[in-house]
């Protein structure tokens, strides 16, 4: 009986042994990782929602870096126009000095060229990250775009569907020079519904709108709308909402044979649902962009693109390539017949008059106020991007406190713990070997 006793004493001392044991090891894991979830094992919902959260503070860290990128961009274009607007008032202060009797204008007109020679080099240094916004080549389609796009934001949907928000600048309103001199590329095409489109759509059942797509007459792509096609995009079929449609319309417009990368839909601030072509197909000669939409018959869900047995197509076409001067502000004919600001001359020709300075001076009043426009466009994008760094960088600490508060242990809790289950571990071990210990004496006995 006594050998059963200490026999049950010791495998009881061993089970809690073994029990502190694994709650020690539980706990050091926690002090020396800092996390009490490291793992989908230690809980899974938690964990699950952790590594979302990183994941999208990972993206938030990618836009971050482009909205540091885009501020520089913006500084670097503001800082040359904020110089060239400097310039300007000199060259307007020299013209003044011009229209005084008895000046030699040959000697004003070297004073003016070094002032139109220093702000082309000061446009054609504005570069930022390999970007030139006052100095383009508008001919070169490959590198220009006429609208410049900043990534400002990053959000994830209750659908799981990730979008980004941008912060546009319009290089076509502030570019400064041109090398485009031989002609103005053409234009995109643009279509607009006649009517906006629902709030919500009802895409379930057999409920479809079919349209095609051709695209400066490059042939037809058919996109389809329906439950099916629409599965990846919406978050509920029968209430599609209208960004959901766009983004399942580009979706598929991506993976068309014809019209990839050539157009984009959209919506405008009517909630119109728009088709716009990507590019012109000529940049100095030709014709404009292209583009037609055409409804197949009796669509159940409305576009606004027209209904019924035979909807008509709705058709676009852009401007027409052009032959005019270059496209800047510094390098674009002025008023009355007067040369652009980078060539004119107040010593030779016509510029000796009186009248033709005083037309001088009428044209560099108008590009200081365009320049100037210039600078108020770039200012306000400068303090749109700067506003949305700072709500990023607030937005990645509270996604850090909201990992935290999901997987992070309380150190100093685990810390005392640790040592009590050391303590513990201490006191088993003690209790396992004075029960073994019994055992031994209780068999002494019988030798």
């Amino acid at each position: 009986m006594t050998s059963l006793l200490t026999n049950t004493a010791a495998m009881t001392a061993l089970t809690t042994l073994k029990s502190i044991s694994q709650n020690l090891d539980t706990t050091s894991n926690r002090v020396s990782t800092g996390q009490r979830v490291a793992s989908a094992a230690d809980n899974a919902a938690y964990w699950s929602i952790a590594t979302t959260v990183r994941t999208d503070n990972a993206s938030l860290g990618a836009v971050k870096d482009a909205l540091g990128l885009g501020s520089s961009a913006v500084d670097t274009a503001y800082n040359g126009v904020n110089n060239i607007i400097t310039s300007l008032q000199n060259i307007r202060t020299k013209l003044q000095t011009a229209l005084q009797p008895g000046v030699d204008r040959s000697k004003v007109q070297s004073e003016i060229a070094a002032i139109q020679n220093q702000m082309k080099a000061i446009a054609d240094s504005s570069v930022s990250s390999g970007q030139n916004w006052l100095s383009v080549d508008s001919a070169d389609t490959t590198s220009y775009s006429a609208t410049k796009s900043v990534i400002a934001g990053f959000s994830r949907g209750t659908n799981g569907n990730i979008s980004f928000s941008t912060v546009d600048i319009s290089v076509s309103t502030i570019r400064l020079y041109d090398k485009n001199t031989g002609g103005t590329p053409a234009t995109t095409a643009k279509t607009t519904g006649s009517a906006a489109l629902a709030a919500t759509m009802d895409f379930s059942g057999s409920n479809l709108a079919t349209f095609s797509l051709n695209v400066n007459g490059s042939g037809a792509d058919t996109i389809t709308l329906n439950a099916t096609s629409l599965a990846s995009a919406a978050g509920n079929i029968a209430a599609v909402t209208r960004q959901e449609l766009v983004n399942a319309i580009n979706n598929q417009i991506a993976a068309t044979t014809n019209s990839k990368n050539k157009v984009l839909a959209s919506l405008d601030s009517s909630n119109r649902l728009v088709f716009e072509t990507a590019g012109a197909p000529a940049t100095s000669t030709g014709t404009g962009a292209t583009i037609s939409v055409t409804m197949a018959a009796n669509p159940t869900v409305s576009l606004g693109y027209g209904s019924g047995a035979t909807p008509a197509a709705v058709t676009a076409a852009g401007t027409a390539a052009g032959a005019s001067a270059g496209g800047g502000i510094l390098d674009t004919g002025g008023a009355n017949a007067v040369t652009s600001i980078k060539t004119f001359n107040t010593a030779t020709g016509v510029a000796t008059d009186d009248a033709t300075i005083g037309n001088y001076i009428n044209v560099i009043e108008a590009a200081i106020a365009k320049v100037t426009d210039a600078g108020t466009k770039l200012g306000a994008s400068k303090t749109q991007i700067d506003g949305q760094k700072n709500f990023v960088d607030t937005l990645m600490k509270s996604n850090d406190r909201t990992i935290g508060t999901l997987v992070d242990a309380d150190i100093e809790e685990e810390s005392t713990k640790l040592k009590a289950l050391q303590t513990q571990q201490q006191l088993a071990v003690q209790a396992l070997s004075i029960a073994n210990s019994s055992s031994q004496n209780v068999l002494s006995l019988f030798r």
